[in-house]
């Protein structure tokens, strides 16, 4: 079975230490086992058993140089050793893009994200697995047709949904926007679809760990990522690292709820009254605004009426920014991040939605606690969560 390596499994760990190594080869070059060593702080030995561990996957190649008039034996990536495809499902689409295991900027810590192919589809609302699936691999024959690159270089691929997913089954769970999804196991769905060794996981952790590693979240020991699309979720960065929870379900912020009160409240997805979700989706935003105008919106035509100053669209993206404070209070309250990032497809309103949030935020959060929290708009816009399925792909296929 194809799932993530827990966090502090001896697994977990293994997976860890390689992925440290590979950085530090991306990120030097061509350095020596001492080098890596030092760069990464493992003992030389532990350096050593994991280079020959990828020297045998075909990932590292170590060999002998001359440098300043002494030999040395430098690591290098194996040029050619495969490419990783990222797939991000959501309600509506289905985004592929590939990048190759060996592309230097791959590393976590460097400044842009890997250079990549990268193509999008859209799909009709409700849409199965099947048919998501046979669209995803369509647009993934056209990108590596589009790479020059042949279907047996592929190694392994990460798929992201919009719903809550047991790391261990790699199953769907119900509260998820994509109900004809709800109990498959998809890695195994996928990997036989795709002949390839596959993983699945939240379109939100995803977009963490993108923006950690490539965006507005690099360097944050402590922060959020929030995902405001036709789902809500989050992630969550505590003390450097990604945290999912014991089961993989952390930071499902969209079923929070924030008016439990009201009978006459919308019912959720996941059967509560007043969840987040259902005040702030950008379903919810262009259909309040949609009677006034008498038709069909984007979350982008609002914001565009919002900035030529209708009033109507300015009052639902500010009201929809305070939804999404209060609703982070609480969690801010706990956690105290130093940076909440903005992403979804809601995060082009920027400040017209950032400002009432931060408001709402300061007002409910204990003092203090939020003092210091940036609150910013993603650095890697729509593509944050396939590109960190990508992220993931190469760190699964280097394990």
């Amino acid at each position: 079975m194809n799932t993530a390596s827990r966090p502090g499994s001896p697994a977990g760990l293994r997976d860890a230490n390689r992925r440290r190594v590979l950085d530090a080869v991306r990120a030097g070059g061509a350095p020596t086992q001492a080098e890596i060593a030092g760069a990464t702080g493992l003992a030389p030995a532990t350096v050593s058993n994991i280079v020959r561990d990828l020297g045998a996957a075909g990932v590292l190649v170590a060999g002998d140089e001359v440098r300043a008039g002494r030999r040395v034996r430098a690591v290098r990536l194996v040029r050619g050793a495969g490419i990783v495809a990222g797939i991000d499902f959501g309600h509506r689409h289905v985004r592929v893009a590939l990048a190759d295991v060996a592309d230097p900027t791959a590393a976590a810590g460097h400044p842009v994200p890997p250079e990549r192919t990268e193509f999008r589809a859209d799909l009709d609302d409700g849409h199965g697995v099947a048919d998501g699936l046979d669209t995803a691999a369509g647009l993934l024959d056209t990108a590596l047709g589009r790479a020059g690159v042949h279907r047996a270089a592929l190694r392994g691929a990460v798929v992201g949904l919009p719903a809550p997913l047991d790391l261990l089954t790699g199953a769907v769970g119900a509260s998820g926007v994509l109900p004809g999804w709800v109990g498959v196991p998809l890695a195994g769905r996928v990997s036989e679809h795709l002949g390839v060794p596959s993983w699945v996981d939240n379109d939100a952790t995803l977009g963490t760990l993108a923006e950690q590693r490539w965006g507005a979240l690099r360097g944050v020991d402590d922060g959020i990522f929030l995902k405001l699309s036709d789902g809500v979720g989050a992630g969550l960065v505590l003390g450097g690292r990604l945290y999912r929870g014991p089961d993989g379900t952390a930071g499902e912020i969209g079923h929070v709820v924030v008016d439990p009160g009201d009978r006459f409240a919308a019912v959720c997805r996941c059967g509560h009254r007043g969840c987040l979700e259902t005040v702030v989706s950008t379903r919810t935003v262009t259909a309040m605004l949609e009677p006034l105008l008498g038709a069909p919106l984007t979350v982008a035509e609002v914001v565009a009426r919002a900035r030529d100053d209708y009033a109507p669209a300015s009052r639902i993206l500010a009201d929809t920014g305070h939804h999404v404070g209060a609703a982070l209070a609480g969690l801010c309250t706990v956690l105290t991040p130093r940076r909440i990032v903005v992403g979804g497809e809601l995060a082009q309103a920027g400040d017209l939605l950032l400002e009432p949030l931060h408001a709402a935020l300061a007002a409910a959060a204990l003092p203090g606690t939020t003092r210091t929290a940036e609150v910013v708009v993603a650095e890697l816009a729509e593509h944050a969560p396939v590109l960190g399925a990508l992220a993931l792909a190469l760190d699964r296929c280097a394990a």
